[in-house]
């Protein structure tokens, strides 16, 4: 059964002739939709019950309640799908199921997938990067919930993508907010995030971040997936970029190791600022199989928190140059905005 704050923001968006659980709606309602759903959510936690500690459309004790609560047990089963591509279709399933009143829980450990090294575990890695809505576990669900249903996490609409987001800013704005409430990067990880920008920065915030893709992205041209730009002409827009701003620092990620030496050797040593992990991938350039499914990725849960400390770092910086990517949208979700930016659209490969 829906609550009264969820049956108020229904009726609103509904007054507004949206209906919220229909997939296929127009821009201008959905834009509205997004701004009602993000104004009502920040509006029930400041102004609901007041024996309760609020949390977007729920009510919760201190202690953790399973009483009354449906939950929803999400899981995507894409086996070679990289971090933020799973990322961006969590939260738009997270959206879906909050609206029909539950509350979701991702379960990354129960099928095959290459952040559990295509093995079934007992612990649900998903956990050691991002929270979980409200604070639970998949474990303490599945250990106390009564009322539990099981749901594929599909493409579920809307959700923030790497075409119709990177350069909408009402988007961006929600996808931001919404992300931090509901499935949050770990502390942990952003505090060692800020710990490593004061290594390499101390104090400068002068930094433009450059992010391009390589590896399968140029080798195997999956269709439908965005086409980065040639690596020269990368370098040359980056150039272009600091003799305008005059950069302290460029911080650049790639998981591409070609890629990474031609752009290192094209600055000065002291202008180039990156953290990679201590082993190369040794991608296969010839076999040039999905990265996924490379031998020294499977299952290295450190290889994918290293990409995820890449990402809060890139979302922190003055300026960004990026290839059109999962991790660039990522990128813009974790970012309170940048003072410039230059996004490659360069179509999607056949």
């Amino acid at each position: 059964m829906l609550r009264i704050q969820e049956l108020k923001i229904i009726d609103i968006l509904r007054s507004n002739n949206i209906e919220p659980r229909k997939e296929c709606i127009n821009l201008k309602k959905r834009l509205l939709f997004y701004n009602l759903l993000l104004i009502f959510t920040i509006y029930i936690d400041i102004y609901g019950n007041s024996n309760n500690q609020e949390h977007g459309f729920y009510s919760f004790s201190k202690e953790k309640d399973y009483i009354g609560k449906k939950f929803a047990i999400i899981k995507r089963e894409c086996s070679l799908c990289g971090l933020f591509s799973n990322y961006m279709v969590y939260l738009g399933c997270i959206h879906k199921y909050l609206l029909e009143g539950y509350i979701p829980i991702i379960d990354n450990k129960s099928f095959p997938n290459a952040i559990n090294g295509f093995n079934m575990t007992k612990n649900n890695n998903w956990e050691l990067l991002f929270e979980q809505p409200f604070g639970y576990t998949l474990e303490s669900v599945l250990k106390n919930a009564k009322d539990i249903t099981y749901f594929s996490c599909e493409d579920c609409i809307p959700r923030p993508d790497e075409y119709s987001m990177l350069m909408n800013e009402p988007r961006k704005h929600f996808w931001h907010d919404f992300s931090n409430k509901y499935l949050a990067i770990k502390n942990e990880l952003v505090y060692l995030a800020n710990k490593i920008m004061y290594k390499l920065f101390r104090k400068s915030k002068n930094i433009l971040g450059a992010l391009t893709r390589g590896t399968d992205y140029i080798y195997k041209q999956p269709s439908g997936h965005p086409i980065p730009p040639n690596v020269s002409d990368f370098i040359n827009d980056v150039k272009e970029m600091d003799d305008k701003f005059k950069y302290d620092y460029i911080f650049f990620s790639t998981e591409d190791e070609k890629i990474r030496y031609n752009f290192s050797h094209s600055f000065k040593e002291r202008k180039i600022k990156q953290i990679k992990h201590k082993s190369p991938i040794n991608y296969d350039y010839i076999k040039a199989d999905y990265l996924n499914s490379n031998e020294n990725i499977i299952g290295n849960l450190e290889f994918n928190k290293i990409y995820l400390l890449n990402i809060i770092i890139l979302s922190k910086c003055l300026d960004i140059i990026t290839a059109r990517c999962s991790g660039a949208v990522g990128i813009f979700i974790l970012s309170k905005g940048f003072r410039n930016t230059k996004i490659y659209d360069l179509g999607v490969y056949k």
